[in-house]
């Protein structure tokens, strides 16, 4: 069975690298622009990535393994994630805007600092998480921002987003922040994640997004707020099935009803 690669935008990028260096998920990341500019300056943890070397890489990385190259501005790397995927390797990306889109795209290390609020402090001792790095998951790869968010606590979601936190990062389950502040329903929470620019229609590893979630848990006023921001209820999970038919009460079906066609 052939496989085929895929262009991902810079946050997506940032959204696995991040997950890579918290011991998540393993990648392969490359850069592939000529040797003077990787020696200036490339990502962290990146492999120059050459035509005389492209032999020597793929005979010892793992097909596995995913496997992630950037170049100059997304074209030259569209060229090596083809021949990734032709030697059958089973997750390629190529990042769409290169290094000069994928490195500010890159959070430094968000940390707590000496204006910090006592409750945010308390809050990152109590679930062990990392004060010097904000990013950093802990159990079931939570960040802080998953943490609070999923605890309905708004003040401390306000807070982190001020101090930087990667709202792309997702959980085990493949879930983001917005799910799990939707389990929460504190709907200001919710809103104040989709103005930050969560991704409003992330696909969890079943294919659901939040929207399905708070259809089939009957959560009507968290799916009004979703659909007022513009989720797309025509996305199917891996099951093939729409938010409508996973709809648990009639106020979901009624929000719904315009989709069912």
């Amino acid at each position: 069975m052939s496989t085929t690669f895929q262009r991902i935008t810079p946050q997506q990028a940032t959204d696995l690298i991040l997950r890579s260096r918290a011991g998540i998920t393993p990648l392969a990341l490359f850069d592939s622009r000529d040797a003077a500019s990787y020696a200036k300056s490339h990502i962290k943890g990146t492999d120059h990535l050459t035509e005389q070397g492209f032999g020597a890489v793929v005979a010892s990385l793992p097909k596995n393994i995913p496997v992630m190259i950037y170049c100059y501005h997304g074209n030259a790397s569209q060229v090596y994630a083809s021949m990734f995927s032709d030697f059958k390797f089973n997750e390629v990306y190529s990042v769409d805007g290169g290094y000069e889109a994928l490195a500010p795209a890159l959070p430094e290390r968000p940390a707590l600092t000496a204006e910090s609020s006592n409750a945010l402090a308390e809050f990152i001792a109590e679930h062990h998480f990392d004060p010097a790095d904000l990013n950093s998951p802990w159990h079931h790869a939570l960040t802080p921002l998953m943490r609070a968010a999923l605890s309905g606590y708004d003040d401390l979601v306000e807070e982190l987003l001020a101090l930087g936190v990667n709202i792309h990062m997702r959980n085990f389950d493949g879930n983001n922040a917005l799910w799990l502040a939707c389990v929460s329903g504190n709907a200001q929470l919710v809103q104040r994640l989709i103005d930050a620019g969560i991704e409003l229609d992330n696909r969890n590893l079943t294919g659901a997004t939040a929207l399905m979630y708070t259809a089939s848990s009957g959560k009507h006023e968290m799916m009004k707020i979703l659909l007022d921001n513009g989720a797309d209820p025509f996305i199917r999970t891996d099951d093939d099935y729409l938010a409508v038919e996973l709809a648990a009460t009639e106020e979901c079906l009624k929000l719904l009803r315009h989709t069912a066609s």
